[in-house]
């Protein structure tokens, strides 16, 4: 599972635990179990949108936050300073971008539900079309 399909699926449980966004597929005779299949061709772009969307200074922030969160405390162990100055960029980008992107999505689903939320159902409603 790619790293964007671990977020968006972390976001649709998420969202999956309030009644209303629940009901809207509950309606249309669907279950969360239905809706994992789609994860990668429905809710990620429907995830990565609203990224785009938010890009400039708040997104930027929750990006830099989530990085300084993930890194410090791995940082301080020992034998961790070594290996990362042993990776060369390539690698060290790609082991930050595994290790936030899923606190990004936690975090963005706290503070941008609204704009997931009618992304997600937008999503579903344009595959199902």
């Amino acid at each position: 599972m790619c790293v964007y399909c671990k977020a968006a699926s972390a976001i649709l449980d998420t969202l999956w635990d309030d009644r209303e966004f629940r009901n809207f597929f509950y309606d249309m005779g669907y279950e969360l179990s239905d809706l994992g299949p789609l994860v990668h061709d429905v809710f990620v772009p429907a995830y990565l949108r609203v990224k785009r969307s938010l890009r400039g200074g708040d997104l930027e922030m929750l990006e830099a936050q989530v990085t300084e969160d993930v890194l410090a405390p791995l940082y301080n162990r020992p034998n961790f300073r070594e290996i990362w100055d042993a990776w060369d960029q390539p690698t060290r980008d790609e082991f930050v971008r595994e290790q936030s992107e899923m606190q990004l999505a936690e975090l963005l689903v706290m503070a941008y539900d609204t704009r997931l939320v009618d992304a997600y159902k937008q999503a579903f409603l344009d595959h199902r079309a």
